[in-house]
């Protein structure tokens, strides 16, 4: 009797569990149907630079897979300006490094070193307004360790500290001759690092990367109008514009080179020639269209 009762109990419910499963299955079904089935009239293209979309309606597969277009009857450009010039700048970084056992003799030998470098810098006719410093390290040096029970034991200190010397002039000649001779005092002195770079003035970085914009903007512009001549649309007006570009001041650096401290200093001075340099601008504007 119980068992008649049990079988009775699990038929009842396998008969459940098929209703719900097709009651699933149904539905999944009629959600997939509207799923796939939104009509699509407007379209997208992503070749190039460009992005052009009209209307609202979202295709199939950008239903289920991707984003609506972010701003809907729109083409989206980038553009791009170079300029080139002439540098009025030189940053030259200027260092002393000097190793000793202790801690207070590596700082008195070094602040030795830099006080001489200061002097000849001085003496070259940098101000000290030009100079500044850059940064200052001391470092504890360790023995090597060859095995894994080895305990690293100090051996010594090094110190390194950092001069900033800013030249100007618009003249790119008497430049070069000025960062020739500042390299060539300095090492004299017992300077064993240099880095040089060459670059413009914030003001005049700042004429040059207006230019650079505009040519930038002008860039984009005439892409825009092809591509809407070509699809058969019609500029409207601008959404937005960004500038996606560094628009600090531009440095180029030049090899940087090492002396082992006490080396022996050229006998020819430094030849310097600065060059031309150039950056480029970069920008994405977004036009409306109809």
């Amino acid at each position: 009797m119980d068992a008649n009762r049990r079988s009775k109990g699990v038929a009842s419910a396998t008969a459940a569990l098929a209703v719900v499963c097709l009651a699933l299955a149904t539905t999944t079904a009629y959600f997939g149907y509207r799923t796939f089935a939104v009509p699509s009239t407007g379209y997208s293209n992503y070749g190039g630079s460009s992005l052009l979309s009209s209307g609202n309606a979202l295709s199939p597969l950008a239903t289920v897979g991707q984003a609506a277009d972010p701003v809907p009857n729109s083409i989206l450009v980038s553009g791009s300006g170079a300029v080139s010039y002439i540098p009025n700048e030189a940053l030259i970084r200027v260092g002393a490094v000097t190793e000793n056992k202790s801690a207070i003799d590596a700082t008195s030998s070094n602040a030795a070193v830099t006080s001489k470098v200061i002097k000849a810098l001085n003496a070259a006719g940098v101000s000290n307004s030009s100079i500044q410093t850059q940064g200052y390290n001391l470092n504890v040096d360790y023995s090597n360790c060859n095995y894994s029970t080895c305990i690293p034991q100090i051996i010594g200190y090094t110190v390194t500290n950092s001069l900033l010397v800013n030249l100007t002039s618009s003249n790119p000649t008497q430049l070069g001759s000025q960062v020739g001779n500042v390299i060539d005092s300095a090492v004299g002195a017992g300077a064993n690092q240099i880095n040089l770079s060459f670059g413009g003035t914030n003001s005049g970085l700042s004429t040059l990367t207006n230019t650079a914009l505009q040519h930038a903007l002008a860039t984009a512009s005439s892409k825009a109008k092809v591509i809407a001549s070509s699809l058969g649309v019609s500029i409207t007006g601008v959404i937005s514009a960004s500038d996606s570009s560094n628009s600090g001041a531009q440095y180029y650096y030049g090899n940087a080179y090492g002396l082992s401290a006490g080396a022996a200093v050229p006998s020819l001075s430094t030849a310097i020639i600065p060059g031309s340099q150039s950056f480029t601008v970069n920008v994405q504007v977004v036009y409306s269209i109809t």
